[in-house]
């Protein structure tokens, strides 16, 4: 049985509401796939590179001082802050090495930790030796303060454990320091006494050890929520990455940089040009093929003109079996048109290499046939409640499919509006042409439509 949160008599008090989810938070953490765990993970081998450099230069701000103060050490036999400090700069050059090949373990993490809150109280121990005087004067220095330091190294890797270890070993050597100290010095009564004299006082040493703890356990804290909500953020991450492949470019872009959330019935009214590419032949080519070949020539086909389409800034809006619907102008640069039919003179050709190479493999033959129209046309969110689809509504999209069909009685592999060809050429590309319909009846179109066959 799951154990119950400590407040849960705490009924529906608003202030027990943020409490009960830290709760949920620490004691049912999210389970990531293993995708999300080597996110995380690779985030984390960049904070321990950090950690690194943060130490290193660390050793070397303790070096300067060691050097600045140099003459206080002239008079000693052995001097052991350079001899540790050069062992605990190699030991951290060492480590961040092995932090840069990402083969630091858990166990060589906890080791760094010991080797890390060791050299700083030997360093605290050591001024005994820099100043020849009772272990009680270090009890009076600022350099416990360090400590927090190695702490808060501990939260860039968004580990609890290693907080918690670091704050404990923290703790367990100001103890044993605090020991060392009143086993040769006068036990004071008073703080005004501990602050006049080399004597300890409980009571300051206490507060520090509780200034450690409080430190380790707030940081802990923050850390795991922390490491919560990054597992939250990456699995979300992951997620959005892989469903905007589903989504064309722009509108993936919309779906992440949206203020608020989309919703159906979303869109603006946009001047678009809408192009639809149809594949010929495919029916005839994959009645008795497999369904893996017949996804391959999907596969194949798509490959080929859908990255032509992108080069240009079209959008492919959805995949219709063998057909392609794409739009120009989400981008509101004002040239939809233009671009649409620039890409005209590749597309043929992407057809014409298609259809020698699979000559030469004796596989069925197949051509693309292109249909080209503009107008205004909505360009938003439909769907209901949690499915939802970007898409553009209007004639021009309509029309478009409708010339696809008509192409074949044109005999065209090109066929586009008279309105969309003279807005290529208002927009400053003059692209060619092979014949001028006028007033063609395009089957389920509600007037005769003045077409013009490009190729």
């Amino acid at each position: 049985m799951a154990a119950a949160a400590p407040w849960r008599d705490l009924g529906a008090r608003p202030f027990a509401a943020p409490l009960r989810r830290v709760w949920d938070e620490l004691t049912n953490p999210p389970m990531p796939p293993e995708r999300v765990i080597r996110a995380i993970r690779e985030a984390e081998s960049v904070s321990e590179i950090l950690v690194g450099w943060v130490q290193l230069a660390g050793v070397a701000f303790f070096l300067l001082l060691y050097a600045a103060s140099l003459p206080a050490f002239m008079s000693m036999g052995l001097q052991p802050v350079p001899i540790a400090l050069a062992l605990y700069g190699a030991f951290v050059a060492w480590r961040l090495n092995r932090a840069y090949a990402d083969t630091l373990s858990r166990r060589l993490l906890s080791i760094s930790a010991v080797v890390d809150v060791s050299v700083l109280m030997l360093l605290i121990w050591s001024f005994t030796l820099q100043y020849d005087a009772p272990a009680a004067l270090y009890l009076k220095g600022p350099t416990l303060l360090y400590a927090f330091i190695l702490i808060a190294l501990r939260a860039l890797r968004f580990d609890t454990g290693h907080v918690l270890l670091t704050g404990a070993l923290a703790i367990a050597g100001w103890c044993i320091l605090v020991l060392i100290a009143a086993s040769n010095a006068p036990v004071a009564s008073d703080y005004p006494a501990y602050m006049t004299s080399l004597s300890v006082f409980w009571g300051a040493e206490a507060e520090k050890i509780v200034a450690l703890l409080g430190a380790t356990l707030v940081l802990a804290l923050a850390v795991s929520r922390a490491r919560v909500l990054l597992t939250r953020t990456a699995v979300e991450e992951t997620a959005a990455r892989d469903l905007s492949r589903f989504l064309d470019a722009s509108a993936a872009k919309r779906v992440r940089s949206a203020a608020s959330e989309l919703k159906a019935g979303d869109g603006e009214l946009k001047p678009m040009a809408i192009m639809f590419l149809d594949l010929r032949g495919f029916s005839i080519a994959s009645a008795s093929l497999p369904p893996s070949d017949v996804i391959g020539i999907l596969q194949e086909y798509q490959s080929r003109f859908v990255p032509i389409v992108e080069s240009a800034g079209g959008s492919v809006d959805k995949y219709l079996g063998d057909g392609i619907l794409v739009s120009f102008g989400g981008d509101n640069s004002g040239s939809e048109a233009a671009k649409a039919f620039s890409i005209v003179p590749a597309l043929l050709k992407a057809g014409d290499d298609w259809a020698v190479e699979r000559a030469r493999r004796n596989a069925p033959p197949l051509s693309v046939a292109v249909a080209i129209t503009h107008g205004d046309v909505v360009h938003g969110v439909i769907g209901h409640d949690d499915r939802l689809e970007f898409t553009v509504i209007g004639d021009a999209v309509n029309l478009a499919a409708k010339l696809e069909k008509h192409a074949k009685l044109e005999h065209a592999r090109v066929i586009t509006t008279r309105a969309a060809f003279d807005q290529a050429r208002a927009q400053g590309l003059d692209p060619p042409y092979r014949r001028i319909a006028p007033k063609a009846y395009v089957e389920g179109a509600a007037a005769p439509v003045d077409l013009v066959i490009v190729a």
